[in-house]
């Protein structure tokens, strides 16, 4: 049954964003003049944090996600230019402020951990612009509270035997899923059609299980010659705007996953739900909203549902269950163009994803350099060879950001992993809030 949907308008700034992480209790009876005193320092407190993290933008662009707050605080910030020296000199003393600050109800406690955490963060980023070299572990754990870690390489060993049972052809896995993958990429000029329907689906099942605004949207854009194969910026009241690159080949499977992670129940419903006024890019809080918009098309179609929906969206493509594109038979290999196998390998290959963060920390940390830290990326990670460049790419503008795809998609996915139905769907809203 669908959900009656609520919003609430915005109002001041600090009260909308005490709604977000905590809620203002100033009811009568529900605390003293301290606990009164404490919360109008953490709204101020916050202020400071929001213009902090504007000012860091003005300096570096790659430092914020968005800002959706009033115009005149990104028109203060443009105008000031405040030196990095001078931003870390301020969140560091707001961080000790904080620390300094009494707070006695669980909601004060954890808005105050998610302000010194966010500002640490902040304190971190600045000291690499400035100069400071980390290790690729030591960035992640300052920047988004967690490292990559190892794994068991038995893990990746058996996806792999199971990927070589399920290609065609002989020789090693890397050339056999590639030829594979292109039976099913969609030809560009098909991409929005399927991209249409693709968030039509999830937006459907998304307002099944979660209460947006009633006024909410997201536009879609393609360009080209980004590190990114998409990006959505929020825009405030419930707004975003979704960009997708045409550069990056997407099969439909890639493309519901873009979907899902891009607009519902992703980054578009993360951000419409908590309706923070700014995030910086490099952050814990990042962590949480990348991690569960990763996870969002597990969460939208788990099990046969997914089947159900790539169905669909291969006749949009041009692309029957049995044939690739020009009509290539595909039925040669063991039931291989069933999408029900189709969807089998492609998760096989999701089972090497934490690769690409191995590669990256190794790339980061020197150990590779870019031909072989390419090779590796399509020989160990199975990445389509047009994709590596622009991933190391990537990796060489936002680094550590790496680890949120797939440390943070894990820590989701272990919170919600062992529920069903609606519980699954309240977890997920649980995790993305700070």
């Amino acid at each position: 049954m669908r959900r009656r949907r609520g919003h609430v308008k915005r109002r001041a700034l600090r009260v909308a964003v005490g709604a977000a992480i905590g809620a203002l209790a100033f009811a009568s009876g529900c605390g003293d003049a301290r606990d009164f005193a404490f919360r109008v320092a953490l709204d101020r407190q916050f202020d400071a944090y929001v213009r902090i993290v504007l000012a860091l933008g003005q300096r570096d662009a790659d430092s914020l996600d968005f800002y959706a707050g009033p115009p005149v605080w990104l028109d203060r910030a443009r105008a000031e230019q405040t030196p990095l020296p001078e931003i870390r000199r301020a969140a560091a003393a707001l961080v000790d402020e904080l620390a300094r600050d009494g707070a006695r109800t669980a909601v004060d406690r954890s808005r105050r951990a998610f302000l010194s955490r966010q500002l640490a963060a902040v304190v971190a980023r600045v000291d690499l612009l400035t100069g400071r070299h980390l290790s690729f572990d030591e960035e992640s754990r300052e920047l988004f509270g967690v490292d990559a870690g190892t794994r068991d390489p038995s893990a990746f060993e058996a996806a792999r035997r199971e990927l070589d049972a399920l290609l065609p052809g002989h020789g090693t896995l890397a050339p056999r899923y590639r030829a594979f993958d292109r039976r099913f990429v969609v030809a560009r000029d098909r991409v929005p059609v399927v991209v249409t329907r693709a968030v039509e689906a999830c937006r459907r099942v998304t307002f099944d299980h979660l209460s947006l605004p009633p006024n909410e949207g997201v536009s879609i854009e393609y360009t080209h010659g980004m590190p990114w194969s998409a990006f959505t910026r929020y825009e405030g009241h419930g707004r975003s705007r979704t960009v997708i690159n045409l550069d990056f080949s997407y099969t439909v499977d890639r493309l519901l996953e873009l979907a899902c992670h891009e607009t519902y129940p992703g980054h578009h419903a993360i951000n419409s739900l908590i309706d923070l006024p700014v995030q910086p890019m490099f952050s814990p809080q990042t962590l949480r909203t990348e991690g569960a918009a990763t996870f969002a098309v597990e969460l939208a179609f788990p099990g046969t549902s997914r089947v159900v929906i790539e169905r669909e969206l291969f006749a949009l493509a041009g692309l029957s269950p049995g044939v690739g594109p020009a009509g290539l038979p595909l039925a040669e290999v063991a039931d291989v163009g069933h999408v029900e196998t189709y969807l089998r390998v492609a998760r096989l290959v999701d089972r090497l994803r934490w690769v690409q963060v191995d590669i990256a920390r190794r790339y980061l940390d020197g150990d590779l350099e870019f031909v072989r830290a390419a090779t590796a990326l399509e020989d160990e990670a199975l990445m389509p060879q047009e994709s590596t460049e622009a991933t190391l790419k990537f990796f060489n503008e936002f680094r550590t950001y790496a680890v949120t795809y797939t440390v943070g998609r894990d820590l989701v996915d272990n919170d919600v992993r062992s529920r069903s139905g609606a519980a699954r769907w309240q977890a997920y809203q649980d995790w993305i809030r700070p």
